[in-house]
């Protein structure tokens, strides 16, 4: 029987394996060299970082070991060079500062200090420290000055270097200067504890080292007339202090010779505002009406935040019955100063002139009276920072009811302590 036919399995065609295109071919070498070329950039800025992480630790090596072997000259001349090549490397100014303290050399270490860039961890703690080497044993008030006011800038809670600051304002008399400067430490909770005294005093500032410290000032810098006329006006309060202890003529002559002074510096800066106000203030005390409104003709730009000169102003309108332009500057006196006992006294003045009620003369007589037993009681401290809780607390009140709430909130914060305001310092 034949067989059928043998089934047999068809085995269909191998199947073509898809061709790469030449052009896809050709992309995977061009890719690999985009990815070269991007990353080029980037490995060469690592082989820099990498170069210029070695350089600086190199330096920093060479620095330490020069310090562990006291070798001060090398430390000092390794850090400087270092300094160099890299501007920015405070490290390097901190090593030429410890270099430079060792030495001795105070010159060097200040200059040090202040190249501390404003990016290091301690550029805090170097102002600080360079602006208290100016402060006292360089006897450099400008660049103290300066350099206090950088450190402020860059963080406002150190309260010694507000402390400085309102000082040097206060003995030179700068009172528009001093009572901003207090504002500032106020609105950042870092006030030194006499800033309270200050404030109560500033109407005339008056202090029985004021002579000596402006002395000092004017001998590193005898051509600042600011610490000239602090002198001038310093030594014609004293005589005035010292009036009743010394002998009818030689308080005569030396008042005669205060007077000279004051007259020739008045020629010499005739729009000085420490110099103006003094002499307004005499004139006010001996009633003269007319010398008051001469020297307010004087008065310029810088002269208008000065509290004292709105006062005198007002005194000057109201003796003439312009009660309108009077009460303007009180307001503005009031305004920039709202603790001012004379500011309050004379706003009474005026509104008992201008036949306003009764009321409102009398509270502003209490606020003048309050005010002037304060400032009396803190004139007979030890010093400006003698202040009492008890001193402190009637402040306060007194500030609240003057209408200065950050002066009230700032005394409440210092009565009630919950915290340091002043910054902590430390070397990392």
């Amino acid at each position: 029987m034949n067989a059928g036919p043998t089934a047999a399995a068809i085995e269909a065609p191998p199947a073509e394996q898809p061709r790469t295109p030449i052009a896809r071919r050709r992309f995977g070498w061009r890719g690999l060299l985009v990815v070269l070329l991007l990353l080029a950039p980037l490995l060469g800025w690592a082989a820099a970082a990498g170069w210029n992480w070695r350089k600086a630790q190199d330096f920093r090596n060479r620095a330490q070991a020069a310090r562990k072997s006291e070798d001060w000259r090398t430390e000092r001349s390794v850090a400087r060079e270092w300094a160099q090549w890299d501007p920015a490397a405070g490290e390097a100014w901190w090593f030429a500062a410890e270099a430079a303290q060792k030495l001795e050399d105070l010159e060097d270490l200040a200059n040090s200090l202040g190249r501390v860039p404003a990016t290091d961890p301690n550029a805090v703690l170097a102002l600080v420290e360079k602006a208290n080497l100016e402060w006292t044993v360089l006897n450099r008030p400008s660049a103290a000055l300066e350099t206090s006011l950088r450190q402020i800038q860059l963080d406002p809670r150190v309260v010694e270097i507000h402390s400085r600051v309102i000082s040097f304002y206060a003995m030179n008399m700068q009172r528009a200067p001093m009572v901003k400067a207090i504002r500032r430490a106020l609105e950042a909770g870092a006030e030194p504890r006499e800033s309270y005294a200050y404030l109560m005093l500033a109407d005339m500032l008056t202090f029985v080292n004021g002579g000596d410290l402006n002395s000092r000032w004017l001998a590193a810098e005898p051509d600042e007339v600011r610490f000239k006329v602090g002198l001038a006006v310093n030594t014609a309060m004293g005589i005035s202090r010292n009036a009743d202890i010394a002998s009818k003529p030689e308080y005569e002559a030396l008042n005669a010779e205060a007077d000279r002074q004051l007259a020739w510096f008045l020629d010499q800066a005739p729009h000085d505002v420490v110099l103006l106000t003094y002499l307004m203030h005499r004139a006010y005390e001996a009633g003269d009406v007319d010398r008051v409104g001469e020297l307010l003709q004087q008065i310029q730009a810088d002269g208008v935040d000065d509290h004292m000169v709105w006062v005198f102003r007002a005194w000057y309108h109201t003796a003439f019955d312009e009660f309108d332009e009077a009460e303007a500057a009180i307001q503005e006196a009031l305004r920039l100063h709202p603790i001012s006992p004379l500011a309050h006294h004379e706003y009474a003045n005026l509104l008992r002139k201008a036949r306003r009620p009764e009321a409102e003369v009398v509270e502003q007589q209490q606020l003048a009276a309050t005010g002037r037993d304060l400032r009396a009681e803190i004139l007979q401290l030890p010093n400006v920072t003698s202040l009492d809780g008890s001193m402190l607390e009637r402040i306060r009140a007194y500030a609240g009811q003057c209408g200065d709430a950050q002066l009230a909130r700032a005394l409440a914060r210092r009565l009630e302590p919950t915290s340091n305001p002043q910054l902590e310092l430390s070397i990392e």
